[in-house]
């Protein structure tokens, strides 16, 4: 596949490097963790009970970087870990945790408001334009848990990726 437009292509790149590492740095900032700790937090407070095999493939660390970095949430008084299903280990938010997380979404959530700032009402244009692309990007909830791993979930409810999966690949 060819696109035209070389520059359309670069400029969109641009923008959206500049993005993330908006998000990036300003999740660092408001945790003091870097990597893959902050979207860690995020997952774990957006999803109580998961195990560190869901954790893992969410984040797309091996398993024993997952493990590790679970010591170091829990060393901050973020996480704490609790019996799960069968032989697994259910990671539960603290109050501290879902504290740090919700400073962690306001930072986050600055962050991308000032670089849509100047879009002004394209704002929402723009976004009804991102979305169906997002749509195509999760074809099952591994997936999805990867995609949205520093959103905001009460920000967007139903989560549009969420709401267009099939029912069997919700348990993923």
């Amino acid at each position: 596949m060819h696109i035209e437009g070389g520059r359309a292509l670069n400029v969109v790149g641009a923008w959206a490097l500049s993005v993330a590492d908006a998000v990036r740095e300003a999740a660092e900032r408001s945790t003091g963790m870097g990597g893959a700790g902050p979207a860690a937090l995020v997952a774990v407070a957006a999803e109580p009970g998961m195990s560190v095999e869901t954790l893992r493939r969410a984040l797309g660390l091996t398993h024993p970087g997952a493990v590790r970095l679970v010591d170091r949430l829990e060393e901050r008084g973020w996480v704490e870990r609790g019996p799960g299903g069968g032989r697994t280990v259910a990671l539960r938010p603290t109050a501290a945790g879902v504290t740090a997380r919700d400073a962690l979404l306001a930072a986050r959530h600055e962050a991308l408001a000032a670089q849509l700032e100047r879009l002004g009402p394209d704002r929402e244009r723009l976004a009804a334009a991102i979305e169906p692309l997002l749509l195509d990007q999760a074809a099952d909830a591994g997936e999805l848990r990867r995609l949205c791993r520093l959103c905001d979930r009460a920000a967007c409810e139903p989560c549009p990726p969420w709401t267009h999966l099939e029912p069997d690949a919700v348990d993923g």
